[in-house]
């Protein structure tokens, strides 16, 4: 016993401090590799086994609509958005409400649906006089534009009159985009 204690204290002295730490670190660190990294070993070679058995398995293809086809279902979608012919009174309706809303007089208006040969989307202008403030016609354009995105403001023009009147008349020309509903 007295041998062993004796080569246990010249082991000791061998080593030193930086021995021990050495030691004491090779410990932990394998402590970490038995408890960390291998459980995660087994589950990283599971997901690689699952990630190239994915990619053996062929993708499913997609049938592919020839170019025409395609171009033809993506501009009926777009051609969809716009609201028909029938409807074109409630955008009117709601241009109307809009300005009143907003405190403007709202004169006589002039109307024309403008057709183009073969064309699915047709022009409806209408022309609208209105007498108010420059922040009131400007506050009625942003929510003519935000409300009815199938219109779009063609024209703006301002007349000033005399100075006692006070307020421009302003003519607003937009434009209502409209489809036909066959």
């Amino acid at each position: 016993m007295d041998k062993a204690k004796w080569k246990i204290r010249r082991i000791k002295r061998r080593l030193g401090p930086q021995g021990w730490i050495a030691i004491v670190l090779l410990l932990i660190g394998s402590g970490i590799l038995w408890s960390g990294v291998f459980p995660l070993r087994e589950e990283t070679d599971r997901l690689r086994g699952e990630l190239d058995a994915g990619f053996r398995k062929p993708a499913p293809v997609a049938a592919a609509l020839p170019p025409d086809q395609l171009l033809a279902e993506e501009l009926a979608t777009f051609q969809k958005r716009f609201p028909t012919v029938h409807e074109l009174s409630d955008q009117l309706g709601a241009l109307f409400i809009l300005a009143r809303e907003k405190g403007l007089e709202v004169n006589k208006g002039e109307y024309a649906l403008v057709e183009k040969a073969g064309g699915p989307v047709r022009r409806f202008e209408a022309t609208l006089p209105v007498t108010g403030s420059y922040s009131q016609v400007r506050d009625l354009v942003l929510e003519i534009l935000e409300k009815l995105p199938s219109t779009a403001l063609a024209d703006i023009a301002l007349e000033r009159g005399k100075v006692a009147e006070g307020q421009p008349a302003v003519n607003l020309r937009f434009v209502f985009f409209v489809r036909n509903p066959g």
